[in-house]
């Protein structure tokens, strides 16, 4: 959930270490004002008017980076679907493992993921929680992460009498409800340990199917 007390995330440092131009600050700032205001007043809600007034820049700067506030939208959540997508597929499981590793690896991207979600939590409230990014986002999360697991289940890992599919929604579903709770790392960690033993230990105690 997002912190409603938290500032607009920092700008991120080009990875050649050379200092951005005044153009790429100012399109830097855009962006992360922008997401700042669709997060606190919801994607319709929002007008360029505030955008530019958190800013602090006039609205024809606005339009020399942006044609319009859809696409400043627009550009905020292809940024955090591909770093989520890039995310996701770093957890498939290759090869052979045994069921300790299996849910070790189930944790850990549940940490993760949930770790990249607190991380800049306005673009998280409008990629991840808001309408209307929101479905587009979960939908293709869910689809990520059941790709990984058919791999997983041709390899043997897991079972085959749930589809692939429906583990991806369950995952997703889990996945935005623990995402909602208030907590740091520790917290997160734990959480991610309990939604692993969820899935791959069940939830029965002293049961057995006849």
């Amino acid at each position: 959930m997002r912190n409603k007390t938290s500032s607009p995330s920092n700008t991120a440092v080009p990875e050649n270490g050379a200092a951005l131009s005044k153009g790429e600050r100012t399109h830097a700032n855009l962006r992360r004002h922008a997401a700042a205001e669709f997060a606190r007043l919801g994607y319709h809600n929002t007008k360029v008017s505030d955008i530019v007034k958190a800013t602090g820049v006039s609205q024809p700067t606005f339009y020399c980076y942006f044609e319009s506030k859809e696409m400043a939208y627009d550009d905020l959540m292809i940024e955090f679907r591909s770093r989520l997508e890039a995310l996701t597929l770093t957890f498939l499981i290759e090869g052979d493992a045994h069921a300790e590793q299996v849910f070790n690896r189930v944790a850990l991207s549940f940490q993760m993921l949930l770790d990249f979600l607190a991380e800049d939590p306005d673009l998280t409230q409008i990629g991840f929680f808001q309408p209307p990014g929101c479905t587009e986002t979960k939908a293709g999360l869910a689809q990520w992460i059941s790709q990984n697991i058919a791999k997983e289940q041709r390899n043997g890992l897991y079972r085959q009498d749930i589809s692939a599919v429906q583990m991806g929604q369950c995952f997703v579903g889990m996945l935005d409800q623990m995402a909602r709770l208030p907590g740091d790392a520790h917290t997160r960690k734990e959480l991610s340990i309990g939604c692993a033993r969820l899935l791959c230990e069940d939830i029965r105690t002293g049961c057995q199917k006849s």
